[in-house]
């Protein structure tokens, strides 16, 4: 049998994040596929220290979660053109088809430029388009993002919404729209962290303004609710001042507890296992890992109606929407329907996914997709 040679061009462990988990998820699949003959292209660098706030963009106990890739090579370097140039040689070399993320301006010189090399060279570029543009950016950085989408055959998004937007700055290419599979690699919990109050809430990920902690930190304000705890837990790199002042303004009986660092996978783990759901109070959203991570544990989503995330609840089934930047809403939801025994009715009917099937069925329709760009 003919092995087709696919080569992803991200990064991967032990760069931590969303989008590396991600890229993770998509190069175990695709090793396990045997008509795949697959390559791995990551990063020696990718973000430098004075663009990166939190404390590392490492972790090293991902090390080897590719087991199943044995080539993968980490020479790319976001700051320095002569490695784009190499990697697309090398890439080239090996033909056939390259997938390549979309999430941000900062890569998008670097990604953009090998994307074109490598079309000029008779390969198909799919990109995987996580974000058409950054959430917070001006539009210059639009510019840069679009300009790395304009050198791809084809797209893959996991909403309509980022469909949308790919249409809306001119982007004809091909779309295949996926839903983001859930995450099957993250550890079982210990039941470490006891549950101390009648409603847990986790907020999960690294703190932007666009995800919306201040909004549910108001709403908790606003909320009657008693004998409550909200975990906001990772890294907070924007708004840092004014969500330690309003997690000091709760009433007795709200407690708020930050976990200002990255959060392991074991951690997780257990602080998914203590809620009864997951707040995403987003202002806006692409699509979201921690949604997948919630399905992951069968835990309810209590989300802002955005684009991008409203898709993933079904609203009385596995989660509550409320309008985006509502506080009053979502503190009417806090206030009454959102309480233990109900989060606990979904959970019962929540089921968790195959482990690597719904990763290996996303992964096999982006390669049958490329071959009919």
């Amino acid at each position: 049998m003919t092995r087709k040679p696919v080569t992803l061009i991200a990064p991967v462990a032990p760069f931590r994040g969303g989008i590396a988990r991600h890229s993770d998820a998509v190069a175990q699949a695709l090793a396990q596929d045997p008509p795949v003959d697959l390559a791995v292209e990551s990063f020696a660098r990718l973000y430098p220290g004075w663009l990166y706030p939190g404390e590392s963009d490492r972790d090293p106990a991902r090390r080897d979660v590719v087991p199943g890739a044995a080539k993968v090579h980490r020479r790319l370097d976001t700051l320095n053109p002569l490695t784009w140039r190499r990697l697309a040689e090398r890439v080239s070399a090996r033909g056939g088809l390259a997938i390549i993320p979309a999430w941000t301006f900062f890569v998008a010189p670097a990604l953009g430029t090998v994307a074109r090399h490598l079309r000029a060279r008779g390969l198909r570029v799919v990109t995987m388009v996580h974000n058409a543009a950054d959430h917070d950016g001006g539009r210059w950085k639009a510019g840069v993002s679009h300009w790395q989408l304009a050198a791809s055959d084809g797209f893959v998004v996991h909403s309509q919404h980022v469909a949308d937007q790919l249409r809306t700055a001119g982007h004809r290419q091909p779309v295949l729209c996926l839903p983001h599979p859930a995450y099957d690699d993250y550890p079982a919990p210990t039941g470490a962290l006891p549950r101390e109050h009648a409603l847990e809430l986790l907020c999960f990920g690294l703190v932007r303004c666009y995800k919306g902690v201040d909004l549910a930190l108001r709403a908790l304000v606003r909320a009657e609710v008693r004998d409550v705890r909200l975990t906001i837990a990772g890294e907070i790199w924007e708004d840092g001042e004014a969500i330690r002042s309003l997690a000091g303004t709760m009433r007795e009986g709200v407690r708020v507890e930050l976990i200002d660092r990255y959060v392991s996978d074991q951690e997780a783990a257990e602080l998914f296992a203590r809620c009864d759901a997951v707040l995403a109070p987003y202002r806006a959203a692409t699509g979201s890992g921690v949604a997948a991570l919630a399905r992951h544990y069968r835990r309810s989503l209590v989300a802002s109606a955005v684009d991008g995330l409203s898709e993933c609840v079904k609203e009385g089934e596995d989660g509550w929407l409320f309008p985006a930047g509502d506080e009053a809403a979502l503190a009417a939801l806090l206030s009454g329907p959102v309480h233990r025994e109900a989060a606990q009715a979904m959970h019962a009917h929540m089921h968790a996914p195959n482990p690597g099937e719904g990763w290996k069925d996303f992964t096999a329709q982006i390669v049958v997709f490329a071959e009919r760009l």
